[in-house]
C-alpha cells in the first residue's frame, strides 16, 4: 500500500451518482488528515455540500461527473448510452486533473470510482469494488468485455483499493471476484462514515421506520412516493432521509416526515432507534448497515443491476432481506419485521483502519 509521510497534498474526487461514493471516502479522509496530510475535494455540488460540512477547512473543487438520468422502465439501450458517456467523460477528466495536479501542487490523487482520474506523474489510487460489470440478462456475454475495460483503467493506477474483505467471506460477492483482476489491487476493508461510532444506547424508538432515499431520478422520486404512501398505508410514523445535503426544509406528509439530510451523527442514532429500515441497496449504504450492526429491507433501483444483484446475493447469504421496488404496494408490517429477525446472519467484515 502507498506509504503516506503526513506531508502530502491530496486530491480525493468520489464519482456524483449519489452520495455513497462521497460517503464512503470519510474514513480516507479522516485518516489522511489525523497523518498531517492536506487534503482537497473535487466533485460534484451534493458530494462537495456533504463533505464542505464534515471537513469545513478544506479546499474543495467543482469537478462534475456526466449526469445519468434511468427511465422509468429498465432500458438496455440507456446502459450502452451511460457507458460511452462514462468513456467519453474520463478523457476529459484526465485532461482537467493534469491542470489541477499543475495548479495544486498535488502529490496523490484518490479517485472513487473516477476512471479517468489518474495520472502518470504522481501516485494515484482507483476505489472501486466493481472489477465486474454486472449486465441486463441478454447482454451477460459483455461481461468479459466490462472486466477488461476496468481491468485496463484500473492498471493505469498505481492502486486500486477495494472496499471489503482481503480473506474469507466478500460483502461484495462476484463484483470484485474476477478470473483476471488488475494487478494492483489491494483488499483494504469496508469504508464506512459509521465504522467509528458508538453504538447509540437502548431507547425507545422515535420512528417506526427510517427510510434513506438515493440514486438518480427519476427511480428516487417514485421510491420517496412509494415510502409516503408506505408510511401511510401501514400508519407507520416515518422518517425519510432524502439524501439531498443541498436542500433544507422539512416536509411533512402523513406519517412521513421527509427531511433533506442528517448529520452523520443523527442519522446514525436515527438508524440505530427505528423498528424498521428501508434504504436502496447500494454497496455504501450496505457498508453503512454493516458499521451499525443493522437489518433492513433492501429495494434495489429498477435496472441498476450491480443493486439488484447485491440485493439478490446478500438475501441468498441470509444476510439482509429484500423487496423489488414494485411490490412495496403490497409490503406488510409482518414482512418488515421479518426482514429486521434474527434469523438473518451476522458476518465478521473488517474496516479500513483510521489512525
Amino acid at each position: 500500500m502507498i506509504s503516506i509521510k503526513g506531508t502530502e497534498r491530496v486530491l480525493i474526487c468520489p464519482l456524483g451518482w449519489g452520495l455513497g461514493h462521497a460517503t464512503r471516502v470519510i474514513p480516507i479522509i479522516s485518516f489522511l488528515l489525523k497523518k498531517g496530510c492536506t487534503v482537497i475535494f473535487a466533485g460534484d455540488e451534493s458530494s462537495l455540500t456533504l463533505l464542505n460540512v464534515i471537513f469545513p477547512q478544506n479546499q474543495s473543487i467543482y469537478f462534475p461527473s456526466i449526469s445519468v438520468r434511468l427511465s422509468k422502465k429498465s432500458s438496455s439501450f440507456l446502459l450502452f448510452l451511460i457507458a460511452l458517456k462514462v468513456i467519453n467523460r474520463s478523457i476529459q477528466e484526465n485532461r482537467e486533473l493534469k491542470k489541477i495536479i499543475s495548479q495544486q501542487r498535488i502529490d496523490l490523487v484518490i479517485s472513487d470510482n473516477r476512471y479517468g482520474f489518474y495520472s502518470q506523474e504522481i501516485p494515484s489510487v482507483l476505489i472501486t469494488h466493481q472489477l465486474r460489470i454486472k449486465f441486463p440478462r441478454p447482454f451477460g456475454w459483455l461481461e468479459l468485455i466490462g472486466e477488461w475495460y476496468v481491468r485496463r483503467y484500473a492498471n493505469r493506477f498505481a492502486e486500486c483499493w477495494i472496499p471489503d474483505n482481503s480473506e474469507g467471506f466478500r460483502l461484495s460477492g462476484e463484483l470484485s471476484q474476477t478470473k483476471h483482476p488488475p494487478t494492483n489491487v489491494q483488499f483494504i476493508g469496508l469504508l464506512s462514515r459509521f465504522s467509528e461510532f458508538e453504538k447509540v444506547k437502548k431507547v425507545k424508538p422515535k420512528w417506526d421506520l427510517v427510510a434513506i432515499v438515493s440514486g438518480p431520478p427519476p427511480h428516487r422520486d417514485i421510491f420517496e412516493r412509494e415510502l409516503v404512501d408506505l408510511a401511510n398505508r401501514l400508519n407507520l410514523k416515518t422518517l425519510v432521509i432524502q439524501g439531498l445535503p443541498q436542500n433544507s426544509s422539512k416536509v411533512v406528509r402523513g406519517m412521513a416526515t421527509l427531511i433533506p439530510h442528517l448529520p452523520d451523527d443523527e442519522m446514525a442514532e436515527a438508524i440505530l432507534s427505528t423498528k424498521y429500515i428501508i434504504c436502496r441497496s447500494g454497496y455504501s449504504t450496505i457498508m453503512d448497515l454493516m458499521a451499525l450492526g443493522r437489518r433492513a429491507l433492501l429495494v434495489p433501483t429498477p435496472g441498476q443491476t450491480e443493486q439488484e444483484y447485491l440485493a439478490i446475493y446478500l438475501s441468498q447469504q441470509k444476510i439482509l432481506d429484500f423487496s423489488s421496488q414494485k411490490d412495496l404496494k403490497n409490503l406488510t408490517v409482518e414482512r418488515l419485521k421479518d426482514s429486521q429477525s434474527d434469523h438473518w446472519v451476522s458476518v465478521n467484515v473488517s474496516f479500513f483502519p483510521v489512525a
